[in-house]
C-alpha cells in the first residue's frame, strides 16, 4: 500500500457520522465480520485464531468506551483498531474526524487510541473492500499469506495463491470479462494473454480493445500478499497476415518473459506491453531475414515484398539493389519506400547510393546527415544523370551573352528539368529584347504558356521563330547540340562567336 498524507481535523458530517457509528455497531455485535475465511482447505494453524480470541474478549466491553480506549492503546494493531472502532458505537457520537489521502482518494476516519492509521481506516470502513484490505497487509507480509477482499467478506490462503470463486467472479465482473470468449474474443488479432493460475483462466485482450489499464493490477487490486500478482502470468501473441507460400517464421510461438515481468509489476500497462512485445517480435523477424510491411508478412520472398512496396523509380531501384545484394530482413510499419529507406539508411547509406550513382557522386553525398535519406538519394540520382548528360554535350571556351544564355537554359533543362530553366530565364529575360526573345523561344520549346504576358508582340514573334532552334537544343547531343546553338545565335542576329 502506498504512503498517504494526513489532513487536518474537521467537524463530522452527519451522514458520515451515522455510517461510521453503524459500522461500529455491526462490528461490536459480530467481530467475525472482519476475520478472513479459509480459501481452499482449512489451515492447520490459522494465523487469525489468536486475533479472534482477543476480539471476542474485547467485545465484552462494547458498552465501556473508557475501557475500549485503553485496549486501543496497546497490543496487536488489529485488536487496537477493533477496540477503537467499536468505541465509536459506545460513545454514540463522533465530534471530529481527520482524513488521509490514499491512492484511491481522500478518506475520513476517527482517531482513537494509538493505532496504525491504515488499520484504523480499514476497520472503520470495513464495508468497503478496497479499504478493508488495509487491515491485513502487515499480516500478509509477515506470514506469507494471500488475503482476498470481496464485497461480502475476506478470504485467506496460507499456502500460496488460491483465489476463491467469490473473488474471481467479482473481479471478472469488474473488468467485464466474458468466460465464453476468454476476453474480448478477437484471438485472430495480436493480443495480450494473462493467465490467472489458481482461477484456471486465460484473459485475452486484442490490439483493438487493449487500453492503458493493467489487467493484472485490476484483478489483483484487492489481494494483500508479499507479491499480490504472483498468481498471474503475462504473455503476448503477435499475429501477422502471412502472404508467403513458405514462411514458418511469423507464426512461431514466442515468449516475452522480460516484458511479462514488467507488465506484472505494473511498469507497463496493457497497451505498452503489447506494443513492446510487437517490437520484440519484429526485431526477431528482421534478424531472421524476413520481410514485413505493417501486419503483412512476406517471409523471405523478396519479389513478393517489393511488389507491395510503394515508391518512386529511384527509391525502388535502390531498395531492390540493396536487398538483392545483402540478405537482410526488413520490418516496417507501412509499405512506403521512403520510410523503409530511412530506416535502412544509417547502416546501408553507401549501398543505397551506389545503386543510383557513380562512386564519385556517392562520395560527395554520403555524409549529408542533415537531409532526409530519400532527398539525398534523389539528389544523388539527379547529379549522376546530370553528369552523364554533361558528358554528352560539348564544352565551350568562348560564348557571348546570347550563346551563354541559350546554353545555360538548355543544359539546365536537360540536367535539372523545367523549373531550373525557368529560374535562369527569370534572371535573364529583362536585359534586352533579343535576350527576352531567346527566353520566349525556350518557353515555347517546353510548352510554357503562363508567362506569355511578360513579352511584347515583337519579342514574342521573334521568339516564335527562334523556338525551332531551342527545341533542337533541348533534345540534341554532341555535334547536333553544337550546330543548334550556333544556328540559334546566328538567327538571333547576335554578332557572337561560338567556340
Amino acid at each position: 500500500m502506498g504512503k498517504y498524507r494526513l489532513r487536518g481535523v474537521k467537524n463530522t458530517p452527519k451522514v458520515l457520522e451515522r455510517d461510521l457509528i453503524e459500522n461500529a455497531k455491526k462490528l461490536a455485535r459480530d467481530p467475525d465480520m472482519i476475520l478472513p475465511k479459509c480459501s481452499g482447505e482449512q489451515c492447520r494453524k490459522c494465523r487469525f485464531a489468536k486475533v479472534e480470541r482477543k476480539l471476542l474478549k474485547i467485545r465484552d466491553y462494547a458498552d465501556n468506551p473508557d475501557k475500549l480506549i485503553k485496549f486501543a492503546s496497546k497490543g496487536d494493531q488489529i485488536v487496537r483498531a477493533y477496540a477503537a472502532t467499536i468505541s465509536l458505537s459506545a460513545a454514540g457520537k463522533i465530534p471530529f474526524l481527520t482524513s488521509a489521502q490514499l491512492p484511491t482518494g481522500e478518506v475520513s476516519f476517527a482517531v482513537r487510541g494509538t493505532v496504525d492509521k491504515e488499520k484504523l481506516i480499514g476497520m472503520q470502513h470495513f464495508d468497503d473492500p478496497d479499504l478493508r484490505l488495509l487491515i491485513y497487509w502487515d499480516m500478509a507480509r509477515k506470514y506469507d499469506l494471500h488475503i482476498y477482499a470481496t464485497q461480502d467478506g475476506v478470504f485467506c490462503s496460507a499456502d500460496g495463491p488460491k483465489a476463491p470463486k467469490e473473488y474471481v467472479d467479482e473481479m471478472l465482473r469488474a473488468i467485464d470479462f466474458d468466460k465464453a470468449t476468454q476476453g474480448c474474443g478477437h484471438l485472430d488479432k495480436s493480443h495480450i494473454s494473462v493467465k490467472w493460475v489458481s482461477a484456471g483462466l486465460d484473459i485475452n485482450i486484442c490490439e483493438d480493445c487493449v487500453d492503458e489499464e493493467n489487467v493484472v493490477h485490476d484483478l489483483s487490486s484487492r489481494i494483500a500478499a508479499p507479491d499480490h500478482t504472483d498468481d498471474f502470468r503475462s504473455n503476448a501473441v503477435i499475429k501477422f497476415n502471412c502472404k508467403a507460400k513458405q514462411c514458418g517464421k511469423c507464426d512461431s510461438a514466442d515468449s516475452y518473459d522480460d516484458l511479462g515481468q514488467k507488465h506484472r509489476q505494473g511498469q507497463l500497462n496493457d497497451k505498452q506491453f503489447l506494443a513492446e512485445a510487437s517490437d520484440q517480435k519484429r526485431q526477431r523477424l528482421r534478424g531472421q531475414g524476413v520481410y514485413v510491411l505493417g501486419s503483412d508478412c512476406f517471409g523471405q520472398e523478396l519479389d513478393l515484398f517489393l511488389a507491395n512496396v510503394k515508391g518512386s523509380e529511384i527509391e525502388m531501384r535502390a531498395l531492390s539493389c540493396l536487398l538483392k545484394d545483402k540478405k537482410i530482413g526488413v520490418v516496417s510499419d507501412g509499405n512506403v519506400a521512403s520510410k523503409i529507406i530511412s530506416d535502412l539508411w544509417p547502416d546501408h547509406a553507401v549501398s543505397l547510393l551506389s545503386a543510383v550513382a557513380s562512386p564519385d557522386v556517392v562520395e560527395k553525398m554520403k555524409g549529408r546527415d542533415d537531409q532526409a535519406a530519400c532527398v539525398v538519394l534523389a539528389e544523388a540520382s539527379r547529379m549522376n544523370a546530370a553528369k552523364a548528360i554533361e558528358g554528352s554535350l560539348p564544352t565551350y571556351r568562348s560564348l557571348g551573352d546570347i550563346g551563354r544564355l541559350a546554353d545555360a537554359m538548355a543544359r539546365a533543362y536537360k540536367t535539372e528539368g523545367r523549373e531550373a530553366l525557368l529560374r535562369i530565364a527569370d534572371r535573364s529575360k529583362g536585359k534586352d529584347h533579343r535576350s527576352k526573345s531567346v527566353c520566349y523561344a525556350f518557353f515555347k520549346a517546353i510548352g510554357e504558356t503562363s508567362k506569355s504576358w511578360q513579352f511584347n508582340k515583337q519579342e514574342a514573334d521573334f521568339g516564335e521563330y527562334l523556338s525551332q532552334f531551342a527545341s533542337i537544343m533541348i533534345q540534341a547531343k554532341g555535334n547536333e547540340y553544337d550546330d543548334a546553338l550556333k544556328n540559334l545565335v546566328t538567327a538571333s542576329g547576335a554578332n557572337e562567336t561560338v567556340a
